[in-house]
């Protein structure tokens, strides 16, 4: 029975690493980071849930050429 262990290992560590990337993305974060930290810590999910979404680039540089 415990032959099965280090393949659940792996797999909660891959879905957690996922789920942290695609959260990350979500809120306009960094995904590689993010998704290592699930990964290695899977509470660090808890956080980025509770982080709200960065505003994206892209509207800040349209904002600040519109500004000048």
């Amino acid at each position: 029975m415990p032959g099965f262990y280090p393949l659940l290992t792996l797999v909660s560590v891959i879905f957690f690493a996922w789920l942290g990337r695609h959260l990350a993305v979500k809120r306009n974060r960094n995904g590689l980071l993010w998704g290592v930290g699930a990964a290695l810590l899977p509470p660090v999910l808890l956080i980025l849930l509770l982080l709200k979404p960065l505003e994206a680039e892209e509207e800040e540089d349209s904002e600040a050429a519109a500004e000048a």
